[in-house]
């Protein structure tokens, strides 16, 4: 495993970065999920006010005042949770959100390797049964799914990645699953 300071931002960190050096943001970033603080490092390297929310915060209650900031990344917080969860937290982030804030986040895709394994918790939702993410529930979207959970953003990009290479082996053991995809 690799320190976290050796580590590379996530692709939409360095998104994100790249939209902010083009545009002037109208407040801090949120970063829901700073995890092991790649992120974070890069958006403070780039000037970019940022905001942290650590992993153990819920994303359904986020710090900050309605319309607070000016942009939002999550590069893994909103894999986590059951559909029904995740649609409370996007629209908490949307109340912290000012109007038109970019968000750059990643969420699971039906296409993921690890989609339909362990319990299931409702219809697009699966808590693995095993590993380092045993009992925690991961919540997987077809693209219909993605625009849905997301009414109200205007979507600028909606890919899915195979991500096996961006996942963090820090966050992830080496037996994982292959084949993760995300949007």
């Amino acid at each position: 495993m690799s320190s976290s300071s050796d580590q590379r931002p996530h692709p939409l960190a360095e998104i994100l970065v790249a939209y902010a050096a083009k545009r002037t943001l109208d407040g801090p970033v949120i970063e829901v999920g700073t995890g092991s603080g790649r992120n974070t490092r890069a958006l403070v390297a780039a000037a970019i006010p940022v905001v942290g929310v650590p992993d153990a915060t819920p994303y359904t209650q986020l710090p900050g005042t309605k319309e607070n900031y000016g942009a939002a990344l999550a590069t893994h917080a909103y894999l986590h949770g059951a559909s029904d969860k995740l649609r409370t937290g996007i629209a908490e982030l949307r109340r912290v959100l000012m109007p038109d804030a970019p968000i750059f986040i990643t969420l699971g895709s039906i296409l993921d390797a690890r989609y339909g394994l362990g319990m299931p918790i409702d219809e697009r939702t699966f808590a693995a049964g095993d590993g380092d993410e045993a009992g925690i529930p991961h919540a997987y979207f077809d693209r219909d799914g993605v625009i849905e959970l997301l009414r109200g953003y205007t979507i600028d990009a909606l890919d899915e990645v195979e991500v096996d290479d961006i996942v963090g082996r820090w966050a992830h053991g080496d037996d994982e699953v292959a084949g993760r995809v995300h949007w």
